[in-house]
């Protein structure tokens, strides 16, 4: 599989990007799989060129392209035209924003200005080698996305309050850490307490989290126990729980890591050494030698389509750091 056999679409749109999500980006993409014409699927929420949600789609044949690029800008369009949404962002506060998380991800923007609003710009789909590798690892990790999509979208349409998207956020995070890295005290020794520094700090967020709440931490400790429980569950084959979000989160992780694990013995892939770019983020001793920050970053992923703001993880990663500190200490 090559990464053009992907269509690619950015749907501009400064309104409600869950609604969005839930209304078009959904009922396109589970559609066009209930109907045979397309095998895989993803999305997620991206800044540059204004917000904007990305979505990724894999057509079945190569004679399924056409019909899937028009399903969705017929979608797209529909969506535009009964949901418009005002203009908030001036191309000041774009240029702004886009300075600040470009140095944040240390990446070079797309777009030099701010594109129109509710519209769809169909850009290359680019795959980040460096970060996830080539071949069988790729593909298990769009596999991957395709599974953290249909979870995030099944949560996007339950609605609720945003302290639920936080919890499930945190339990996809520490599951993410313990089914690669059981060991607690190991665990706690790779996840970064540093802050992050920028060239120009004109240019750097002020993300500083609080310290958590006794009340709060001891309701962390108690909800990565279970998420801990439920991790090593992943590896057996008897005694496996029914299904459910987290349940379905942990076996999509559980195979990934165990196509990257063997991509790596193989001489096939080299994990990057840091997962997620701030604070909170995974950074191994050893460079290369374990997948778990390809996890990390996948759990970073599932929080940007829940639409976890980036002081939101921030904050969640320091509660789920300090968490697993406990953890350790305790065993």
């Amino acid at each position: 599989m090559d990464e053009r056999d992907w269509i690619s679409a950015h749907a501009f749109h400064q309104g409600d990007q869950d609604r969005l999500i839930v209304e078009a980006v959904g009922p396109l993409a589970t559609g066009l799989a209930e109907d045979g014409r397309i095998s895989g699927w993803f999305f997620l929420r991206y800044w540059d060129g204004g917000p904007h949600v990305r979505v990724r789609l894999l057509p079945a044949r190569s004679e399924d392209r056409p019909l899937v690029t028009e399903a969705v800008e017929r979608r797209f369009e529909e969506f535009f035209r009964a949901h418009p949404s005002t203009p908030v962002m001036t191309e000041r506060d774009y240029a702004e924003g886009a300075s600040m998380l470009a140095a944040w991800e240390r990446t070079e923007p797309l777009f030099d200005s701010l594109q129109p609003n509710d519209t769809l710009v169909h850009v290359p789909y680019r795959r980040e080698h460096g970060r996830y590798g080539h071949g069988a690892a790729i593909e298990a990790v769009e596999r991957h996305f395709a599974e953290s999509s249909r979870l995030a979208l099944d949560l996007l349409r339950q609605g609720g309050p945003p302290e639920r998207r936080s919890t499930a956020a945190f339990a996809m995070l520490v599951l993410a850490w313990l089914t690669c890295e059981p060991d607690p005290g190991r665990l706690r020794d790779w996840i970064s307490s540093g802050t992050r520094h920028f060239e120009n700090e004109d240019v750097s967020p002020n993300l500083a989290p609080p310290e958590p709440s006794v009340r709060r931490l001891r309701t962390a400790v108690s909800l990565a126990r279970r998420m801990r429980a439920l991790a090593a569950l992943a590896d057996q084959d008897a005694g496996r729980p029914g299904p459910g979000a987290l349940v379905d989160w942990t076996r999509s992780v559980a195979a990934l890591r165990d196509v990257l694990r063997h991509q790596a013995e193989r001489g096939a892939l080299s994990p990057p050494g840091a997962g997620w770019e701030g604070p909170g983020g995974i950074v191994t001793a050893e460079p290369g030698t374990s997948v778990l920050t390809v996890l990390d970053l996948c759990a970073h992923l599932v929080c940007n389509r829940l639409a976890v703001t980036l002081p939101e993880e921030i904050a969640l990663r320091r509660l789920a750091g300090a968490a697993v500190s406990e953890l350790a200490e305790r065993t």
